[in-house]
């Protein structure tokens, strides 16, 4: 695991072990939240995740919650501090991702209308889509119509299952335009069956 793993790890469990604590009491949890925002809103200028682990590297714990405009010694004595400072850089992190990820998603768009192509992919995970994790998202330039395929391990099985649905984006975007897919999610254990079912939905959807 690399340095910067090992501290997204660190967020992850952070975040995940500080809100089942703090829901027990009320006022704790309105404590905790209120820190964890300030801290967040504090880290807006950090421009992406290497330099997020940078600044949680050397920035000193307290010194940072005061520099958000919190009253590290009003902070009730039954919050940890780790856990609050590691939550907001999981939080910010998010945000980061979310960014990054819209911002690659407006580019190929913008790239694929550029060179008149009709559908562009806005989403791919995976080198292989026959073995997990895989997941790739194609969506219409014009209408907005996506399909989406993916590959994940069955966990009782322990062999890969193939997945196909069909959803309304946002064209100029790629965010989804509605709460429900178009085309109902399906499984698959046939390899074959999948690809032939989702060659059929793309001339449905991409080509129409």
């Amino acid at each position: 695991m690399s340095e910067r793993e090992e501290v997204e790890r660190r967020w992850r469990l952070g975040e995940e072990r500080l809100y089942p604590v703090a829901t027990v009491r009320p006022d704790l949890y309105e404590a905790v939240i209120g820190i964890v925002r300030s801290l967040v809103d504090h880290l807006q200028s950090v421009p992406d995740i290497d330099a997020l682990v940078v600044t949680y590297r050397t920035a000193v714990r307290d010194a940072e919650l005061a520099d958000a405009g919190v009253a590290v010694a009003e902070i009730p004595p039954e919050v940890d501090r780790d856990l609050v400072r590691d939550a907001a850089y999981q939080v910010r992190s998010r945000e980061l991702r979310q960014r990054a990820a819209a911002e690659r998603t407006e580019t190929a768009i913008r790239r694929a209308r550029a060179a008149g192509e009709p559908t562009v992919t806005i989403w791919s995970e995976g080198e292989q889509e026959m073995w997990p994790p895989y997941r790739r998202v194609e969506m219409s330039l014009a209408s907005g119509r996506a399909v989406a395929v993916s590959t994940t391990m069955d966990p009782e099985t322990m062999t890969p299952r193939f997945a196909l649905e069909g959803l309304e984006l946002d064209p100029e975007t790629g965010e989804a335009a509605g709460a429900d897919p178009i085309a109902p999610r399906r499984e698959f254990t046939d390899p074959e069956e999948w690809r032939t079912a989702a060659r059929e939905l793309r001339r449905a959807l991409l080509t129409t």
